[in-house]
């Protein structure tokens, strides 16, 4: 048998497309691969017009990805784009305090990555925003982001060889030991040196110039009401060194792996941010705020969704094999620019729609698909260079018995083995003759009981079924929304943890 690169090449591919589900992994091509899902015209309308914007979607659907296309339309210089992916630094049990604390030192360590070949625009400043900054810089940078600030410092002002022979002789030295060499005993000594034009500072300066923050050595920012003004007073001086915009875009929220995936504990967790109006609303900044919709909807009756910007990302199939074509496009260096050349004459337009259809408008599990096709077809006859109608079959059932629904479904972090969760309810509904059904019929084929009510309310909440307008016998008619669980119905296939 043939190596799998040279299976996959022989399609006309230069590199393999269906093994990366993340945008991260795929910076280098995300310019070209990049398509604009439905509605799209919506989400970069309101960026341009400085709203917030709470971008829902579910696992997959290409939120991060859209976010990396928001920021390369940015204006560059005239923006601070602040792109937030870390939480450890708020408690699980999260407050609009962290939240707070956390867009402070966001903004405070991209504006100085901003003003190290922009110092011109801190010497127009007066003494008292130049005392300021100097205050942030000695409060809300840590030694990692002094590190990176350094770096960025020495690439300016050192030659490479300079800098090579430097990072070479220092191995044994951390990169920063600001706290010996300054007197505030916080900022490192080649930042002192760089930003010369602002001043050394202390606490009761600070007190003094700006007694309205009540800044005592004890107090530490630590009231809401004190830092949303000190937020503003961030944004005021970051107009005054002449940048237009402060976009904040958070991301991942609900990957933090304190969550667990559990969507109540990850709805709790953002429910500070999103409730908070006078932050969502400041004319300041610009949050772009992305989540997952299942945690969102939960506790969606409390924000505001009519005020701010909310969009749910949606992709219709033909976008979907727009994407898919741009992506065989992409890794086949424009050889094969439709993914209806990589299958056999057997294989009809009816398999084909199949395929998009289990995609269930998730960009992520139709190379999923294709990546369990070309598996398949590697295994039966790797001689082939076209897709046969029997890898799609087998490529198809593997996609569906492998998947991984904790993934895409919520779990409960603390729930025993056989507690109600996805398998639960996919264990269940597999019993159902049609993706369609009632209560009664749930408790006849499944016998789910006195649970049955409990069952069909929690598969509600997570988007696994939902109620439709039909009834029968004056029972409410429920359809099934995963096409995989319909897929395991249909063809009497197994799905378990």
């Amino acid at each position: 048998m043939k190596e799998f690169g040279e299976f996959y090449k022989d399609f006309g591919l230069q590199s393999y497309p269906f093994d990366s589900y993340t945008t991260e992994n795929e910076l280098d091509k995300i310019k070209e691969l990049f398509i604009e899902p439905m509605d799209y015209s919506f989400i970069k309308e309101t960026f341009k017009s400085n709203k917030t914007l709470i971008l829902l979607g579910n696992r997959g659907t290409g939120k991060t990805a859209i976010l990396c296309d928001l920021i390369r339309k940015s204006s560059g210089d005239d923006e601070l784009l602040i792109n937030i992916e870390d939480y450890s630094a708020i408690n699980e049990k999260a407050s609009l305090l962290d939240y707070y604390t956390l867009i402070i030192r966001g903004i405070v360590e991209n504006l100085f990555e901003q003003l190290i070949d922009k110092q011109k625009r801190i010497k127009k400043l007066e003494k008292e925003d130049k005392i300021f900054i100097s205050y942030l810089l000695y409060k809300y940078t840590n030694s990692v982001t002094q590190g990176i600030l350094v770096e960025k410092i020495e690439e300016i002002q050192i030659s490479p060889i300079r800098r090579f022979i430097k990072r070479n002789l220092t191995q044994i030295r951390t990169i920063l030991n600001y706290g010996a060499t300054v007197v505030t005993n916080s900022i490192s000594e080649t930042i002192t040196k760089h930003f010369s034009m602002l001043p050394p500072v202390n606490e009761e300066m600070i007190k003094d110039i700006f007694p309205q923050f009540e800044l005592g050595v004890d107090k530490e920012f630590n009231k809401v009401d004190v830092s949303y003004n000190l937020i503003n007073r961030i944004c005021a001086i970051v107009r005054k060194l002449q940048f237009k915009k402060i976009v904040i875009l958070l991301d991942k929220i609900d990957e933090d792996s304190r969550l667990a995936n559990d969507a109540e504990k990850i709805g709790a967790f953002i429910k500070p941010l999103l409730t908070d109006n006078k932050l969502l609303l400041n004319q300041g900044l610009q949050l772009i705020i992305s989540i997952w919709s299942v945690p969102f909807n939960m506790i969606v009756d409390e924000v505001r969704t009519q005020k701010h910007g909310s969009k749910e990302l949606n992709w219709r199939n033909e976008d979907l094999v727009k994407a898919l074509n741009r992506r065989i496009s992409v890794f086949s260096n424009k050889q094969v620019n439709n993914y209806l050349e990589l299958f056999d004459e057997d294989v009809t337009s009816e398999d084909l729609e199949g395929i998009i259809k289990l995609s269930n408008k998730n960009p992520r599990d139709l190379w999923h698909i294709f990546n369990r096709i070309f598996k398949a077809q590697y295994e039966i006859d790797s001689s082939k260079k076209k897709l046969s109608k029997q890898s799609l079959s087998r490529g198809i059932n593997d996609f569906v018995t492998e998947f991984n629904f904790y993934e895409y479904y919520p779990r409960k972090s603390n729930a025993r083995a056989n507690s109600m969760d996805i398998y639960s309810y996919i264990k269940h509904l597999l019993k159902l003759d049609d993706y369609k059904f009632t209560k009664n019929k749930l408790n006849e084929l499944a016998g789910t009981g006195s649970s049955t009510t409990q069952y069909v309310t929690g598969m509600e909440k997570i988007g696994l079924i939902s109620r439709t307008a039909e009834k029968i016998g004056g029972g409410v008619v429920y359809q099934i929304n995963d096409p995989k669980v319909i897929y395991a119905i249909s063809n009497k296939v197994d799905i378990s943890r």
